[in-house]
C-alpha cells in the first residue's frame, strides 16, 4: 500500500522485522513502512525500550543480498493501542544502501 508522509516522499507499507539499537541495546522490531528518507517500526508498548533521540536500524529487503544498515534520528513517537511507533529518519545511510532502498520501492509500487 503506498502512501504520502508529511515530507512528501513515498512510502510503502511493510511487515518484516528490523533490527534496532538504541540506548546500547538491541530490539527487534516491526517495520511497518519505509520510504527512501526514512522508516517507521513498531513494537510492544510494554516493552523496555529506551526512549532515545536515535538509533541504528538494520533491516534486509527481498532481493537485496546484503543487511542495509543506518543511523536514524527520532522523529516522533506515538501509541496506538498495544503498539509504540517511532517514526525515524535516515542520517547516515551509505549511498548503495539508500539505492537498494529506493529499487525496492519502485519495485513494491509497480514502477520497475
Amino acid at each position: 500500500m503506498l502512501s504520502e508522509n508529511r515530507r512528501k516522499s513515498s512510502r510503502v507499507t511493510v511487515h518484516m522485522l528490523a533490527g534496532e539499537t538504541c540506548g546500547g541495546q538491541f530490539f527487534l522490531p516491526m517495520l511497518s513502512n519505509l520510504s527512501d528518507t526514512g522508516l517507521m517500526v513498531e513494537c510492544p508498548s510494554g516493552l523496555e525500550m529506551p526512549h532515545t533521540a536515535s538509533a541504528t536500524v538494520e533491516l534486509t529487503l527481498p532481493g537485496v543480498k546484503t543487511i542495509i544498515k543506518a543511523r536514524c534520528q527520532l522523529v516522533r513517537e506515538t501509541c496506538h493501542g498495544f503498539f509504540r511507533r517511532r517514526a525515524m529518519r535516515f542520517v547516515d545511510i551509505a549511498a548503495v544502501d539508500r539505492l537498494h532502498i529506493q529499487n525496492y520501492l519502485q519495485r513494491a509500487c509497480g514502477q520497475a
